[in-house]
């Protein structure tokens, strides 16, 4: 009844992370570099220093498909995204000087779908889960055995009577 408890608590915690599940980078700025664009890209696989993404200006934006928000809090500005279209890979966030050279303020692994955050978190639960059927296993054995091994009373005694 435990581990049916447990399987049904999973899969709804599984069901609320992936259809809630926001990834969020933040990029943090000095006051100089207030007014530059912001640029959000995926890092490009074959070249590691390019990357395919978008620039956009200061403040507050938001993708018309809700795939992708930006909050601007004057010292750093938050990335936060639901869906990845270029899908699984490195992401940066940065600044455009003038002469189009992006400063790379922060960089994080994100997946497409939740499936690499809801793996991380299965994986610890059925770690839990591991142990848990171990020390049940161990209790169980140790009740129905009474925790000391039978003497085998008839083995001993016809080793007695070879003996005599």
């Amino acid at each position: 009844m435990l581990l049916l408890t447990l399987a049904a608590l999973l899969f709804v915690v599984t069901g609320v992370c992936e259809g809630q599940y926001r990834q969020k980078l933040t990029c943090p700025y000095t006051s100089s570099q207030k007014n530059m664009d912001r640029v959000w890209c995926k890092r490009d696989d074959m070249r590691q220093h390019c990357c395919t993404g978008f620039t956009f200006r200061t403040g507050n934006a938001q993708l018309a498909d809700h795939s992708l928000s930006v909050q601007d809090n004057g010292q750093s500005f938050v990335v936060s995204v639901s869906s990845l279209p270029l899908g699984d890979g490195v992401y940066w966030c940065g600044l455009r000087n003038g002469t189009d050279i992006i400063i790379k303020l922060a960089e994080s692994q994100l997946y497409s779908v939740p499936g690499g955050f809801i793996w991380d978190i299965l994986r610890w639960v059925l770690f839990l889960l591991l142990l848990l059927a171990v020390a049940v296993t161990c209790i169980y054995s140790n009740r129905k055995y009474g925790g000391e091994k039978k003497r085998d009373t008839q083995y001993e005694s016809v080793i007695e009577e070879k003996q005599r």
